[in-house]
């Protein structure tokens, strides 16, 4: 190698080096004091622990590094003026000032992060949470600043983009027993330890649980289905349906109706075909592998069947343009048992079906796995797969996004075909027990924010589901509410986990006192081994909380 090529070899290692060295003095540096507390005594000693927070969590090594004394500040050396601030900086030798102050009233805590350059120049980052939630807003808060500070990777500017899905993020749930999801920028609202999150017992606050009913259930909803004005509780079980009023918070049996002992129920929807206020209950049955749906009246408390054997899949699906409950029917087709191009809406006039129009609905939608989701002008279709899995479409049908977890999913299914067209029937004896499993379901309500619509879903929760595709009967569940954010669907908050398995829910008025509650219909769960010893009961959560 020449001398020249060595020389500038060895010009270049010491400008590199110069460079870091010089990059490394260019660090800009903080001090933090002791965050003011206004509020009981017995949280005094948050103020020199957010303050050791604080040193910790605004550094980054290289950029923005604390002063070695910060923690030897106390309250006593706080600046109590903008004057003081600046002088502050000078003698403490640094670029910026940290002042803090926490407000707490109850459980619920206001934070107000001050950061003061050495010219006086200042800016405020704030926050409200509670109690169990200052270390999540505290962490929030640190990284804003050394973004506003710096562009330091992972803290990337704001999009329209992000606006935008922030824009449809709805509000925190009010509840204690919901969970915010970690990536929202509010901070969980529960009032219990997180390590203790699953926990709870029946009278927690924000949440009431029913006796248990000596019945198995298949699902059901909540609806005045005897016209008294009065929410009752529908349930399905394998020979009937029963209906509950809820009084002094328990179930009250008001009357039932049974079917063929030939049928397996897989599903009851409600529908106010009379538009009088009383809800009318769709009943699907499976008899000799072929469906048969009949609409009943429960009116006075007296079960009249309004529509008797028809053969075809009913149930009632919220359509656009208008979202109301609609009766949506499909017919039997012996090669696919269900044939998208076959969903029909229908009308009841003169005591029968009228069809009104085809619906134009992905492939693999049918009566019992498919809602619809009001978006601006225009709206997505959910579609809950084979697999358990949230498809969503656009008005064209085009798939837009597929989730990666199950949701939905419960124990009530029933023998399908396994041919092919043209094929003939198969064989019996050697059928190989095809089953379709029919979903909860989807739920659409406004919940935690009257002026955006969320998706609540049941998260499935069971190791051997993921073994077993056919196993359905699940141990627990939760409720999740999912937003469409422009790419896919995002968690906004969740329930603690239910214990039991959840066979429907929904948001209603169960117990008539005026105010809305999510509620879940459920069959307990006593083992793998003891199945047979199960019984239904409810579980209701209020949405209307005092703050």
């Amino acid at each position: 190698m020449s001398f020249k090529r060595i020389t500038a070899l060895l010009i270049l290692v010491i400008s590199i080096f110069a460079a870091g060295t010089a990059s490394a003095g260019l660090a800009r540096s903080y001090a933090v004091y002791p965050v003011e507390i206004n509020g009981p005594d017995q949280y005094k000693y948050l103020s020199r622990g957010v303050q050791t927070m604080l040193i910790s969590r605004l550094n980054w090594t290289g950029h923005f590094e604390p002063l070695a004394a910060s923690k030897e500040l106390s309250e006593a050396d706080r600046p109590t003026s903008k004057i003081e601030e600046i002088k502050s900086t000078e003698k403490l030798g640094v670029d910026y000032l940290a002042l803090g102050s926490i407000t707490i009233v109850g459980k619920d805590a206001s934070i107000d992060l001050r950061m003061v350059d050495k010219d006086g120049k200042s800016w405020t980052k704030s926050s409200k949470t509670t109690i169990e939630g200052l270390i999540p807003a505290l962490d929030g808060l640190a990284t804003e600043i050394k973004g506003d500070l710096f562009e330091k990777p992972g803290i990337k500017k704001v999009t329209e983009g992000d606006k935008a899905r922030e824009e449809a993020k709805p509000k925190a749930a009010l509840n204690p027993e919901f969970l915010t999801a970690s990536a929202s920028a509010i901070p969980m609202q529960s009032k219990i330890n997180a390590q203790f999150r699953y926990e709870g017992g029946t009278e927690t606050p924000g949440r009431w649980r029913s006796q248990s009913v000596d019945v198995v259930n298949r699902g059901g909803f909540v609806a005045d289905v005897t016209g008294d004005g009065n929410q009752e509780v529908v349930i399905l079980t394998d020979q009937e349906i029963k209906v509950f009023a809820v009084q002094d918070h328990r179930l009250k049996e008001l009357l039932s109706y049974q079917y063929t002992s030939r049928a397996n129920g897989i599903k009851i929807s409600g529908i106010d075909i009379g538009k009088d206020g009383v809800t009318e209950v769709i009943l699907c049955v499976i008899i000799d592998h072929r469906p048969v749906s009949y609409i009943l009246s429960f009116k006075d408390k007296v079960a009249k069947e309004l529509i008797s054997r028809v053969p075809k899949f009913l149930s009632s699906v919220r359509l656009p343009p208008n979202f109301t409950s609609t009766i949506v029917g499909q017919a039997y087709d012996p090669s696919r048992t269900f044939y998208s191009k076959n969903m029909i809406e229908y009308m009841y006039s003169g005591g029968g079906l009228v069809a009104v129009r085809n619906l134009a609905v992905p492939e693999f939608a049918n009566v019992f796995n498919t809602a619809f989701l009001p978006d601006k002008e225009d709206y997505k279709m959910l579609v809950i797969n084979k697999y358990g899995r949230i498809g969503v479409y656009n008005k064209g049908r085009e798939p837009l996004y597929e989730s990666q977890a199950s949701y939905n999913s419960v124990d009530v299914k029933f023998e399908t075909a396994n041919k092919l067209v043209g094929f003939g029937s198969e064989n019996k004896q050697n059928s190989m027990g095809h089953y379709y499993a029919v979903p909860m379901a989807i739920t659409v309500a406004s919940v935690s924010d009257p002026k955006k619509l969320e998706v609540l879903l049941n998260k499935d929760l069971s190791v051997a589901s993921q073994v077993f595709s056919n196993y359905k009967n699940f141990s627990q569940g939760e409720i999740h509410s999912e937003y469409w954010d422009g790419v896919g669907l995002s968690l906004a908050w969740k329930t603690r986990r239910i214990k039991g398995s959840v066979t429907s829910y929904g948001v209603a008025d169960i117990d008539s006192d005026g105010e809305k509650e999510l509620y879940c219909i459920l069959n307990s769960y006593p083992g793998a081994l003891g199945v047979k010893f199960r019984k239904t009961l409810i579980v209701a959560y209020e949405l209307n909380l005092e703050q």
